[in-house]
């Protein structure tokens, strides 16, 4: 009897090292979310680029995401993981996304009504700052939430 409670405890102990070894396996690298951060301040640079040509208010920031995906994204792992949105990662998803616009429309409409020239650039920094930690985060909840299913 004793041995068979000692057995289901060394079991137990096998499924949750398990869980937390896909818990973080399924976690993205971090040059993910710099190279997210990067795009996110590629976006609330694009104020200063408004006096410039048409053709060039569309090629520059879109050469500079090309540059900063190859750069960052250049040795990516070849495993593909697939997780399945639950109500509370899209909620997570939906609001990191309402941040970023707020703080990408505030700061579009202060340098067009105020002509601060350093607004766009902090909101640069802020957008990048706020990605690359608080996304981390967000990966880290959804792969625990997704490890333990089941439980």
């Amino acid at each position: 009897m004793e041995n068979d409670a000692d057995d289901a405890r060394e079991a137990l102990d096998v499924v949750e090292e398990a869980q937390k070894l896909n818990a973080e396996r399924l976690q993205r690298p971090r040059r993910y979310w710099v190279m997210l951060g990067l795009f996110l301040s590629v976006l609330a640079l694009l104020p200063y680029t408004s006096s410039w040509p048409v053709v060039f208010q569309l090629v520059v920031p879109l050469a500079a995401v090309v540059v900063i995906a190859v750069v960052v994204a250049w040795k990516q792992p070849t495993a593909v993981r697939k997780i399945k949105l639950s109500g509370r990662m899209v909620a997570q998803l939906l609001g990191f996304a309402l941040l970023a616009g707020i703080i990408g429309g505030l700061s579009r409409a202060v340098y067009a009504e105020q002509g601060w020239w350093w607004v766009p650039m902090v909101a640069a920094i802020i957008m990048f700052t706020i990605v690359t930690t608080l996304a981390p985060l967000m990966d880290r909840s959804w792969a625990r939430q997704v490890s333990h299913i089941g439980k």
